[in-house]
């Protein structure tokens, strides 16, 4: 993982952009990279997100990395948006959710897709998704499992009227115990958690939800200035990530000990965990529409921002880190 000098702490990272947002300039304005450059990334520790957190060990050029750990979503996004910080690893739907607001923002690689799982209680007899009507079905409302969820239901003709559709907050014990305690039926959660909930007998795998639905998770985005105004140090960041996915990629005993340090769980729960995980740094535009389509149907959002990711999606790097097409990288 990251040595101590790779990695500042949220605290500090606040505190820039609490300066930042005081400054309208700042919000308009990112910091631009300088000839000895230092790219500020800011990731969650999600242990699917490994390859975001591998990315120093593989940066050249002249260009480094430190990493700013956040611990939530909305913390990430608005020290993005106010240039606190250079580029972010970020959820897709966190993607459409700055679209929607109108925030300057570029996609220029992926990170991973997958980490969902349907979980039935033990006990409970799911069979197919007629068997869903009635049930108790938990979720984080709001979320990409959530959303992926809703999708599914509807895409098998399944009104959320025919379940008891409950938020249980983003808290997945909250969830583990619900299921332990016989208070919901079905719930859709993220990995790590999901493939605990299978390992300790809790309840059983129903659906990934993939295919009825969509499979992205993460990508990497910056704001628009940053990455016109930094070309260089975009693509030294995007070309370390290619090979950091790659290196994963073809040495799983590295990926599991990533995991494992990254999410503290133990080595049983992460193999379950990665087996349900794709690290890819492709952008996939088809999923990406599925996503905003989605949103806007459902609610979540005002805009529909699928016209935006004709620029918003950018692969000039992963172009060039790759030499493959836009078509080859998911355009």
């Amino acid at each position: 993982m990251t040595t101590s000098h790779d990695t500042v702490s949220r605290r500090a990272a606040l505190g820039l952009l609490g300066g930042a947002v005081s400054s309208a300039s700042a919000l308009l304005a990112p910091r631009q990279a300088s000839a000895a450059t230092t790219v500020r990334l800011a990731s969650s520790k999600v242990p699917h997100w490994a390859a975001v957190w591998q990315i120093p060990k593989f940066m050249s050029g002249g260009v480094n990395v430190e990493l700013i750990e956040f611990k939530t979503s909305s913390e990430m996004i608005s020290a993005l948006t106010a240039g606190s910080v250079d580029l972010a690893a970020i959820g897709y739907w966190q993607f459409v959710r700055m679209l929607d607001l109108n925030a300057k923002v570029k996609a220029i690689s992926g990170v991973c897709s997958g980490g969902t799982r349907l979980v039935v209680r033990k006990g409970v007899a799911v069979r197919d998704w007629s068997d869903l009507r009635g049930k108790v079905c938990a979720v984080a409302r709001g979320s990409t499992q959530d959303i992926q969820f809703l999708l599914a239901l509807k895409n098998k003709g399944i009104s959320v009227k025919d379940l008891q559709y409950k938020d249980l907050g983003g808290n997945l014990a909250v969830h583990i115990t619900a299921l332990q305690q016989g208070q919901t039926d079905v719930a859709a959660m993220w990995e790590p958690f999901a493939s605990q909930v299978l390992e300790n007998g809790i309840g059983t795998q129903f659906s990934t939800l993939y295919d009825e639905s969509f499979r992205v998770n993460a990508l990497l985005a910056g704001h628009d200035s940053y990455v016109d105004k930094n070309a260089a140090a975009v693509q030294a960041v995007v070309d370390a990530l290619v090979k950091s996915t790659d290196r994963l990629n073809s040495s799983p005993s590295d990926f599991l000990e990533a995991a494992m340090a990254i999410s503290g769980f133990p080595r049983k729960t992460m193999e379950m965990s990665n087996s349900n995980v794709f690290l890819e740094y492709v952008l996939r535009s088809d999923d990406a529409n599925k996503l905003a389509s989605a949103v806007l149907e459902f609610g979540y959002v005002r805009n529909d921002v699928r016209p935006k990711f004709t620029t918003a999606l950018d692969y000039q790097f992963l172009m060039k880190a790759t030499g493959k097409s836009r078509k080859e990288l998911g355009a």
